[in-house]
């Protein structure tokens, strides 16, 4: 059961981690950048890029600020949603990665925002970080390891099932 259930997640996970292009393509040009020249398209790439402005938190402090009950933090799981009814941080509202809009986040601007999706290798979490940076959000991390991450490190969390082991 829990092999099916692992596979499931991981299933459900990749297909919500078609994400950002953009991120990808920038960590690219970043990294050929140093190499040779960036051509005209990459360097524009990158400029556009530099202008979203989100960190990257680890699962821990996540952690430290849910089991705070920190008013002023709003965790949003960028995962299928099928993943998110599964299992999901304590407290964290379900956002489709491509169609993060105002109806959906805070209306205090000055709120911490998290967004997370599967794992490392997942860009969807990005893809709706970048969505909140644009409409006007400064405060705003993805939270890097992903759900996968959260369950890896024993954390709890909320859904109809409990995570794999």
């Amino acid at each position: 059961m829990l092999g099916r259930l692992s596979a499931l997640l991981i299933a459900c996970s990749l297909a919500a981690c078609g994400g950002s292009t953009a991120s990808t393509s920038t960590e690219t040009a970043s990294t050929s950048g140093a190499e040779e020249s960036p051509s005209e398209e990459s360097a524009d790439e990158t400029r556009a890029q530099s202008d979203v402005h989100f960190s990257i938190i680890a699962v821990d402090d996540v952690a430290r600020r849910v089991d705070a009950h920190d008013a002023r933090l709003a965790v949003f799981d960028a995962n299928s949603r099928e993943t998110f009814d599964e299992h999901h941080v304590p407290g964290a509202t379900w956002v489709h990665y491509d169609s993060v809009t105002a109806d959906v986040l805070p209306s205090d601007h000055t709120m911490s925002l998290v967004f997370y999706c599967a794992n490392e290798s997942c860009s969807a979490s990005h893809t709706a970080a970048e969505a909140a940076v644009a409409l006007g959000f400064s405060d705003v991390a993805v939270m890097g390891g992903g759900i996968q991450g959260w369950i890896a490190a024993g954390k709890p969390v909320e859904g109809a099932s409990p995570p794999p082991s």
